[in-house]
């Protein structure tokens, strides 16, 4: 089983850390105080040495860097840092996608925000560790909402969906004409090709009208694991709700992960290769063509 998005992201806590750290006022006014005594006061005491504030200075810096890497709130802030840089809305175009990660990211705020009500207990921590998998669920939904952006806004998948039907037409049309053999064959091979070029855009384009059908029904379901977190922070102890909501949120991260990796299966292949795709059968018909041009010059 894969890694979740947490624990992805954990590899790169520890560096945020430090660069937190090295930026927070704590970290300013050590540097700053450091570099006024150096040069201000660099002796106050007769038997003080000259290195003694910088060697201070780097004690306290060290000190708040400890601090920030043992600091749990401060882990936990790096982590929702890094995670809503790496999974938001930049670079999707289509405002419709750009609403609903929007909104599914205004859920799991809020679904956060019911864990952090709860009081330290069991049934907070099980809360806790049910809605570590709704990062999953939103970065997933980032991932589908990238992906059918994409699609969206690629011409020539556009122009291809409505020349390749029309080209079909017209080869069909020109093979049902034709006589000479060596052009017979050649516009079936094109005309085999094409199909089968069609027949990538068709899939395509059901998986990506899937993709973003899943992306509503994802939001609804956010919707739903709300409320019902609303009602398990209502009960004091309520284990068998916050089993079945952890059970819920399983599936839904299931289902879009599978999704997504349905979609990442057609782009890895290489099956919507459409620039290499739709130059194999313009070269194709062009070589069609010729051999029609050809045939006619020899009769």
């Amino acid at each position: 089983m894969s890694d979740s998005i947490l624990q992805q992201i954990e590899g790169e806590v520890q560096k945020g850390l430090i660069k937190n750290a090295v930026f927070r006022l704590e970290s300013a006014l050590i540097l700053g105080g450091t570099i006024l005594l150096s040069v201000f006061l660099p002796q106050p005491f007769a038997w003080w040495p000259v290195w003694a504030w910088p060697l201070l200075g780097a004690i306290g810096e060290a000190f708040v860097i400890w601090s920030s890497l043992t600091d749990p709130r401060e882990q936990e802030k790096v982590m929702e840092n890094l995670f809503r840089e790496k999974y938001s809305t930049s670079g999707i175009r289509d405002r419709g996608l750009r609403d609903k990660i929007n909104e599914a990211e205004q859920y799991r705020q809020r679904i956060l925000q019911v864990v952090e009500q709860q009081k330290s207990g069991v049934l907070r921590d099980r809360l806790k560790g049910t809605t570590s998998q709704v990062y999953d669920w939103i970065a997933n939904m980032v991932i589908l909402a990238r992906r059918v952006d994409a699609y969206k806004a690629d011409p020539l998948i556009k122009r291809d969906l409505e020349n390749v039907p029309r080209e079909i037409r017209q080869l069909e049309a020109r093979v049902a004409l034709e006589t000479d053999p060596a052009v017979l064959e050649q516009m079936r091979t094109t005309l085999d090709s094409s199909k089968r070029h069609l027949a990538t855009l068709k899939e395509l384009r059901a998986r990506m009208e899937r993709a973003d059908l899943q992306l509503d029904l994802s939001l609804a379901s956010l919707g739903t694991v709300y409320s019902q977190m609303l009602l398990v922070g209502s009960k004091d102890v309520d284990s068998d709700r916050a089993d079945r909501l952890r059970d819920d949120i399983r599936g839904e991260v299931a289902a879009l992960s599978d999704l997504v990796s349905s979609l990442n299966d057609v782009y890895e292949s290489g099956e919507v290769d459409f620039a290499a795709e739709a130059a194999r059968l313009e070269e194709s018909a062009e070589e069609a063509r010729r051999a029609q041009q050809r045939a006619s010059s020899g009769r």
